[in-house]
């Protein structure tokens, strides 16, 4: 009986060390339109959540690779799709530590909006997908004694987004 208590201990003991973690941060993205017209304008939003726990992050939100904030759009086949929405020169953050940091847990949430001609998205008409993905880009302990979210915690990705853009 012992042995089978120990078997049964070191087996789940190897199934749950096995399971990937469950992130406490997530990142949604939502789009105006689902069908667009090539000529049309699409708002984007990116919000963040932590629903389980308090979670710090870098309030440098936009997209751009010192953020680490990347929106990937993919064909109907998968294979990305180049885009220009990435601004050559944004805006410096606040490494100073003041306004640096955003907390969010439970019911707050942190995100913003983005704006673009849908040809600047989508070369043609067709089927695509889209995602943002967060490659935290400072250490945890960046901000001197105050934890963020940070490279150690890995790329968090938001669930895809399916869009049909027409004529």
């Amino acid at each position: 009986m012992k042995a089978a208590i120990l078997l049964l201990l070191l087996v789940s003991i190897t199934f749950g060390q096995s399971r990937p973690r469950q992130s406490a941060l997530t990142t949604e993205l939502r789009a105006s339109a689902r069908h667009p017209r090539m000529s049309d304008e699409i708002l984007v939003s990116v919000f963040f959540r932590s629903p389980k726990e308090t979670t710090t992050i870098w309030n440098a939100l936009w997209w751009s690779g010192s953020t680490g904030l990347e929106l990937q759009v993919f064909d109907s086949a998968g294979h990305p799709v180049e885009h220009t929405v990435v601004p050559s020169e944004p805006m410096p953050p606040d490494l100073t530590g003041k306004d640096a940091l955003i907390s969010i847990g439970g019911k707050a949430f942190a995100g913003f909006d983005s704006e673009f001609a849908v040809s600047e998205l989508f070369p043609r008409a067709g089927s695509y997908t889209m995602r943002c993905v967060y490659h935290p880009p400072l250490s945890r302990n960046y901000f001197k004694g105050r934890t963020i979210w940070g490279r150690e915690d890995g790329q968090v990705e938001s669930p895809t987004l399916a869009i049909t853009v027409e004529e």
